[in-house]
C-alpha cells in the first residue's frame, strides 16, 4: 500500500480539541452524549494510525455529529484503545472531541455540556501544541 505523508508546515490547526475523560465505551459515551445534548451521534469511520518509534499500529473509531443549521461539525475520537493511544502525548483523555465551527465559539459551550455529563471525570481544552502527530487529525 503506498503511503503518502502529508505536511502542514507552520499552519494552524483549524479545529478546536477537547479532551475528555469517561469510564464509558465509545458506543456508549456516544449514545449518552446524544442523550444529554440531543445531537446526532452515528459512527462515522475507524482511523489506523502507524505509530514511530516500532509501536505497533492503532485502530480508533470515530462517531460525528453534523449541524447545517447552526453551522459546526464535531467529531469523537476514541483516543485510548487497548493497543495505545492514538496521539501519546495525551494518553489521558479516553476522547478527543474535534470541534470545526464558523463561528469558533462552539467548543465553549460543548465543554460546559461535557462537564455536566454523568461518568465524565474531566474535559480540558488542547493546545494545538500539545498534539505531536497532527497529521493523523486530518481525514474525512
Amino acid at each position: 500500500m503506498r503511503t503518502v505523508q502529508l505536511d502542514i508546515g507552520d499552519e494552524v490547526i483549524p479545529y478546536a480539541f477537547l479532551g475528555v475523560s469517561c469510564t464509558d465505551a465509545g458506543h456508549k459515551f456516544c449514545w449518552n452524549l446524544n442523550r444529554t445534548l440531543g445531537t446526532h451521534l452515528g459512527y462515522h469511520s475507524e482511523l489506523e494510525v502507524s505509530h514511530k518509534k516500532k509501536r505497533p499500529m492503532t485502530r480508533h473509531c470515530v462517531w460525528r455529529h453534523q449541524d447545517e443549521e447552526e453551522g459546526y461539525t464535531f467529531d469523537v475520537i476514541w483516543n485510548r484503545v487497548p493497543e495505545g493511544a492514538m496521539i501519546p502525548t495525551l494518553v489521558h483523555f479516553d476522547y478527543l472531541v474535534r470541534v470545526e465551527s464558523m463561528m469558533g465559539e462552539r467548543a465553549a459551550t460543548l465543554m460546559e455540556a461535557l462537564r455536566s455529563m454523568r461518568r465524565v471525570a474531566a474535559c480540558f481544552p488542547v493546545a494545538a501544541t500539545a498534539i505531536t502527530q497532527p497529521e493523523v487529525l486530518y481525514y474525512e
